[in-house]
């Protein structure tokens, strides 16, 4: 045999074998992928509702139980269709100023909408009762009263403002594609501002409208923290599955409760997907409408669409710039009031037993972020651009995860975690895993709405030149998902700082996270430890999206 026929049948040989690799470690990756859905999703959510649906040893049933917290279900009905309801109202006045208000006030409102989206959960009600509670700056202070602040109404109002950042992200999103020439036409053509809001605006905007109620409405019943703190007497179905696992060991009737959760979760999510496509083809045939210059706007608000516009997000503003100066002021002072003393007491407590908590946050942020970041690359990558077979059940399965209350997901935890082959509670694995799990969502759209961008033509072109499936999403693809990928990131990052009702049941001493250190306080009424272990966390968050948003923009020049 020649030296040439040898030196061919050497690199043929070659070529093959790193095709073997190639074609395993894509099989690896999928494994890998379906692996962490089916032992961090499936299988969690089969074990609490597999504990639900079961009878229990004293003979109570899933039936019986509900027929038991009926009053409960009533209250959390109650709470969750009238935040829903606030929420959205709030929200969508917040957008349209936004959108259509002057630029500098659109900026300053956006600036106080972004810092509430990665503020701590409970910053709201610590600020509600550092205002209005029995010796509040509002109702003490000012008016000389000394009232309650606990109740139902307190939570309904806390849930809505709170609820309403993400909710005017996504409207504006949508307003944003308005094409402001049909709406100048319809000046033009001597329209009331009324009848273009409502003839115009309100039609764009009605399937977003469902989606922002649909999923304010999940969150509001899932939420065990604001009744618990500013609540009183008033009980959900969230909190008393808090009570059930924290002050009874009863997993079997927490469970119970957690599979209405479940369903109220499921049935919301497949309406969201039906909604989600509306709100997509609407965005669609908006036409691309970006800001227009000072001198370019024809549409203003105007008429009492516009008054009401403005006061209501005028409202939303100051509630947010007043919840802010309130937690300064209750981080750096010495007791409730105005003429409370300043001191650095709760810093040094910080310093002193915090510090360590605010580190792990950090750390299964980060770990958090890369995870679900990895993970949703894959996600979309397979379950969106190769389309693999049963694609469809693993698209759902990545997000169901993220519409599920995550009160009802750390359940799960718990019953599939608790004993060998996989014994994990008590680990700081399991919490990285819970909240990887409920962000992978996120990272999966964010790389799909990327991968959209990227023409199919390329996978093929390599593909044709004989790069193999692992080749291309790593050498073809990832350069162009840079964006997406800091996306995720800050995402993850920023959900797992302030995320609390997945890890509750998962949280020990030895791996307690700094919101919890919050809730501690807050619900010990130790205000200035609240106080200040929320300014650690923002100040926290906020340095490292600063920090991130300078990388990602430095990487585009």
């Amino acid at each position: 045999m020649s030296a040439g026929t040898t030196a061919s049948a050497g690199g043929a040989s070659g070529l093959a074998s790193r095709a073997r690799r190639a074609r395993l470690l894509d099989a690896v990756l999928l494994a890998v992928l379906v692996g962490f859905c089916a032992l961090f999703v499936v299988w969690p959510i089969a074990c609490f509702v597999w504990q639900g649906l079961v009878p229990a040893a004293d003979g109570s049933t899933f039936a019986s139980v509900l027929a038991d917290n009926a009053g409960l279900l009533a209250n959390s009905a109650l709470v969750g269709v009238l935040a829903s309801v606030l929420s959205c109202v709030v929200a969508l006045a917040v957008a349209l100023v936004i959108t259509f208000g002057p630029r500098l006030w659109s900026r300053v409102v956006t600036g106080l909408v972004a810092v509430s989206m990665i503020s701590p959960p409970f910053v709201a009600s610590l600020a509600y009762v550092e205002l209005f509670g029995r010796r509040g700056l509002i109702t003490h202070g000012i008016l000389g009263l000394s009232v309650s602040p606990y109740g139902w109404q307190g939570v309904v109002l806390m849930q809505a403002l709170f609820f309403a950042a993400i909710n005017v992200i996504l409207f504006t999103s949508v307003l944003g594609r308005v094409d402001r020439a049909s709406i100048q036409a319809a000046l033009d053509l001597g329209a009331p501002m009324r009848r273009v809001f409502s003839d115009i605006i309100v039609p764009l905007v009605r399937p977003a409208t469902y989606v922002c109620l649909l999923l304010t409405f999940v969150r509001s019943v899932s939420d065990y923290a604001t009744p618990v703190v500013i609540g009183g007497k008033f009980d959900t179905v969230a909190t008393q599955i808090y009570v059930r696992v924290v002050g009874y060991s009863d997993l079997r009737g927490a469970a119970m409760l957690n599979v209405l959760l479940f369903a109220v979760s499921v049935a919301a999510f497949l309406a969201y997907r039906r909604l989600d496509a509306g709100v997509s083809a609407a965005s669609g045939s908006l036409g691309v409408s970006a800001r227009p210059a000072p001198d370019e706007a024809g549409f203003r608000l105007t008429g009492p669409v516009g008054v009401a516009a403005h006061a209501i997000c005028a409202l939303f503003s100051a509630f947010l710039a007043v919840l802010y100066l309130t937690i300064a002021h209750a981080a750096f002072t010495r007791g409730m009031g105005w003429s409370a003393p300043f001191t650095l007491e709760n810093l040094e407590h910080l310093m002193t037993f915090d510090l360590g908590s605010l580190r792990r946050s950090i750390v299964f942020s980060l770990a958090t972020a890369l995870v679900s970041t990895a993970l949703g690359l894959l996600a979309a990558y397979y379950a969106h651009r190769r389309r693999v077979r049963a694609s469809v059940a693993l698209d759902f399965v990545t997000t169901v995860a993220y519409t599920l209350p995550g009160i009802c997901l750390g359940l799960g935890y718990i019953l599939a975690f608790n004993r060998p082959p996989v014994e994990l509670v008590g680990t700081s694995a399991i919490l990285i895993a819970v909240l990887a799990a409920k962000e992978l969502a996120i990272s999966t759209r964010a790389f799909s709405s990327a991968l959209a961008q990227v023409p199919a033509e390329l996978d093929m072109a390599a593909a044709d030149l004989g790069t193999p499936a692992v080749g291309i999403l790593g050498r073809v693809l990832a350069p162009n998902l840079l964006e997406a990928a800091g996306v995720s990131l800050v995402n993850g990052f920023s959900s797992a700082m302030v995320s609390y009702s997945a890890v509750l049941f998962l949280v020990t001493p030895a791996n307690k996270t700094a919101v919890f250190e919050l809730f501690d306080a807050l619900s010990g009424g130790k205000y200035g430890d609240a106080a200040m272990v929320s300014l650690a966390i923002i100040v926290v968050t906020t340095l490292v999206n600063v920090i991130f948003y300078k990388f990602l923009l430095k990487g585009r020049k």
